[in-house]
């Protein structure tokens, strides 16, 4: 009890630095309300603009996609590509409503590999 006296007086003692105090507090809690408030409606909002697009997949071949990315970067080939009745068993999913193949192809330059060569990359 002597505890919520003692507070008491310093309250009443030192106004200007409670009412600081008092002001920080408020407006702290303020922004934390109105930060929380802005993160549940982005939230809602993203969601709802992504449930309206629908399911975008990317199928690709068994492997490491890091993996082709390597060798691609390193001027190698050797990519593998989807059967021709996986494509199929895709294509006739009722499910389905657009595909978009996508050919991931090497350009051979021999400047460029003259340069890789010379800075000792492999």
């Amino acid at each position: 009890m002597k505890f919520f006296i003692l507070a008491y007086k310093n309250l009443k003692r030192r106004k200007f630095r409670s009412f600081l105090t008092i002001g920080g507090v408020a407006v702290a809690v303020a922004v934390l309300v109105s930060l929380l408030g802005f993160n549940a409606g982005y939230q809602d909002a993203l969601t709802s603009d992504v449930d309206k697009m629908g399911y975008q997949i990317v199928v690709t071949a068994k492997g490491c996609p890091y993996e082709a990315a390597t060798m691609i970067l390193n001027g190698e080939a050797g990519l593998r590509f989807i059967d021709e009745d996986i494509y199929m068993q895709i294509t006739s999913d009722p499910d389905i409503d657009k595909i978009t193949p996508f050919l991931a192809q090497l350009a051979y330059d021999p400047e460029k590999i003259a340069i890789i060569n010379t800075m000792g990359i492999k």
